[in-house]
């Protein structure tokens, strides 16, 4: 499963940025076989293995990877919220093994990987360099340092990846989302000139609520603050950040800390599966 993530996500690349170089050709030895398959039509009938062909009676095409390399970058929510979660697992938790199996897998077929971890400021910035090693050197830098804040402003962070990337990247966004929302400008921004794909870490106990009227009394884990909340109208609203990545064209992942590993990898793996077969970016 983790070599299908590693596959995809490099074919990923080559969709997201067909406009830059054509992520598949018909190619010789020393690139990588992506995937052996019945021919469809659109095809390079220069990709037909004829071998195969041969052997099944049925066309089929030999599709390898081209050796290109783009910028990831990787923004990371270190505020407090973080650090909640109802069951075994923190939002925490989950964010850091997403983090280190989406990295390795970037970093192995060799793109420049970026760090941006926030707060309600620009925490820490880690230049994209190539390399596993150092790839996965800097994570463990990122995660184990202490951020100076408690709180969330994602558009702080947006802004700036806007002013330091002039080059079109593909952005990974791990956060829960809850933060002011003031971010609607800057994100539109980042989603124009970049691939943006958020993975939105969340807790069942965020959304499920009894199913009664009354009030109840809950406390920000960000501010300390305890506020009562009225239960028959909480959950009313969809979040904001939903409407506006459809109104952009964003697509989204959401993982839950109430899922394991296996669940979660398999919901990345369908993830890249679908975007993969829709194509190349989404018009802005």
């Amino acid at each position: 499963m983790r070599k299908r993530i590693r596959l995809s996500l490099q074919r990923l690349i080559g969709n997201f940025f067909d406009g830059i170089f054509s992520s598949y050709l018909h190619a010789p030895h020393g690139l990588e076989l992506d995937e052996l398959r019945r021919y469809q039509p659109g095809d390079d009938f220069r990709s037909i293995d004829w071998k195969t062909t041969a052997r099944t009676g049925k066309l089929h095409v030999r599709i390898k990877l081209v050796d290109k390399r783009v910028t990831i970058f990787f923004l990371v929510d270190r505020s407090r919220s973080e650090k909640f979660g109802s069951l075994v697992n923190t939002k925490e938790d989950i964010q850091s093994s997403v983090l280190s199996l989406l990295v390795y897998a970037a970093s192995e077929t060799g793109n420049e990987i970026g760090f941006v971890t926030f707060t309600d400021k620009v925490e820490s910035y880690i230049q994209p360099k190539a390399g596993a090693k150092e790839a996965l050197k800097n994570i463990k830098i990122i995660l184990l340092k202490t951020p100076s804040s408690n709180y969330t402003d994602l558009n702080t962070a947006f802004r700036f990846l806007n002013e330091q990337s002039h080059f079109p990247s593909l952005v990974f966004i791990l956060s829960d989302f809850l933060a002011p929302y003031n971010y609607k400008q800057s994100l539109k921004t980042l989603s124009y000139y970049h691939e943006v794909i958020p993975i939105i870490i969340s807790d069942r106990m965020e959304t499920n609520l009894p199913d009664a009227k009354g009030f109840l009394s809950v406390q920000d884990i960000e501010t300390g603050i305890i506020k009562s909340l009225d239960i028959s109208t909480a959950l009313e609203k969809s979040a904001p950040y939903l409407a506006l990545f459809r109104k952009l064209n964003i697509d989204y992942l959401t993982l839950s800390t109430g899922e394991d590993e296996e669940i979660w990898i398999k919901k990345i793996s369908e993830f890249f599966d679908k975007r993969i077969r829709r194509g190349g970016r989404r018009r802005r």
